[in-house]
C-alpha cells in the first residue's frame, strides 16, 4: 500500500508497506504500473505540447479512475469539530489524490487551539487519515471580565465552548493563575474526591492560594508547605467532618497553628443581649 505522510513539522515522507494478500499486491501493483504509465506519457507530451493542457487531462484521467478523496479518516478528536476537519480537507478534493497538498491541510488544522500533536496519511487510492490528539483542559480562568480555558502550561484555548466544562473543571482566578494552576491542581489530585469539593481557586499576590468549597468554606493555604496543609485538611475532614462544621473560613498559612472562622448571626446575639 503506498503512502506519504506528514507529522507534526516533519516533510511528506513516502513509504511502502508490506501487502500479504496476493490479490491486494497485485491491485496496487497496477495501482503503480498506472501511475508509471501515464507519468512517461505526461512526460513525452509535456516535451512538446502544453504543459498545462495535459496536466489538466492527466488530473481529470486520475480523478476518473479513482484516485480521488473519497474517505477521510479521522481519530483522536473529542472537541474539534469533525465537519470542520472534513470541511478542510474537502478543499483539496478537485486535484487527485496524489497532488493533494498535506501541508494545506496540516497547516489549516495546526492552527486550532486544540491541536496538541497532529498526523496526516494519504493512502492510495482515495484516502486521508488524520490523527489529532489534543490538548487537556484543566481548568476554567476567570480574567478581564471573560471565561477562558487553559491547559496545564497555561496555554488559552480561545475556540473552546467554556460552557461545556463548567461542571467538569474549577474556576480559576488571579493574575497569573493560567500559568500557576497546574502545580496546585496536582496537589489536590492526590486525594480526588476531597478535591471534587473544591469549585475555585484563587491565587493571591502571585504566591499562594485560596481554595473554595461548595460547602461554603474558605481554605488560606501557605507559599511553601502546601502539600502538607492539604495532607492536614486531608485529615481534617476524615476525622472531623470540616467541610461540614459551619466554618466560614481555615486559615493554614502558619503552621504551628490552624485558625478557624465561624458565620455568626450577629442579630441574634443582639437579641440575646436584650433579654
Amino acid at each position: 500500500m503506498l503512502r506519504s505522510v506528514i507529522q507534526n513539522d516533519d516533510v511528506i515522507k513516502l513509504h511502502i508497506d508490506r501487502i500479504s494478500n496476493k490479490k491486494t499486491r497485485l491491485k496496487y501493483t497496477m495501482y503503480l504500473l498506472t501511475i508509471f504509465t501515464i507519468s512517461l506519457l505526461f512526460i513525452t507530451f509535456i516535451i512538446n505540447t502544453d504543459f498545462d493542457k495535459y496536466s489538466k487531462l492527466l488530473n481529470n484521467f486520475l480523478i476518473k479512475n479513482g484516485f480521488i478523496i473519497n474517505n477521510i479518516q479521522i481519530l483522536g478528536i473529542k472537541n474539534i469539530s469533525k465537519e470542520n476537519i472534513i470541511k478542510i480537507v474537502n478543499k483539496e478534493k478537485k486535484s487527485n489524490i496524489l497532488n493533494v497538498s498535506l501541508s494545506n491541510i496540516y497547516n489549516e488544522l495546526k492552527s486550532n487551539d486544540w491541536v496538541k500533536e497532529l498526523y496526516i496519511e494519504r493512502i492510495l487510492p482515495n484516502t486521508i487519515k488524520i490523527i489529532i490528539k489534543e490538548k487537556e483542559a484543566i481548568g476554567i480562568w476567570q480574567y478581564e471580565m471573560s471565561n477562558k480555558l487553559i491547559t496545564k502550561n497555561g496555554e488559552i484555548i480561545s475556540t473552546a465552548n467554556v460552557n461545556k466544562f463548567k461542571i467538569d473543571l474549577p474556576i480559576i482566578h488571579g493574575n497569573y493563575a493560567n500559568k500557576n494552576a497546574n502545580s496546585i491542581l496536582k496537589i489536590l489530585e492526590t486525594n480526588k474526591d476531597l478535591a471534587k469539593n473544591v469549585w475555585s481557586l484563587n491565587f493571591i499576590n502571585n504566591r499562594r492560594w485560596n481554595l473554595h468549597f461548595k460547602q461554603g468554606i474558605i481554605v488560606l493555604l501557605p507559599h511553601k508547605g502546601v502539600l502538607e496543609a492539604w495532607n492536614e485538611i486531608i485529615k481534617l475532614q476524615k476525622n472531623y467532618d470540616i467541610l461540614n462544621l459551619g466554618l466560614t473560613e481555615l486559615d493554614m498559612r502558619n503552621p504551628n497553628k490552624i485558625l478557624g472562622k465561624i458565620n455568626v448571626d450577629k442579630n441574634l446575639i443582639k437579641r440575646r443581649k436584650n433579654l
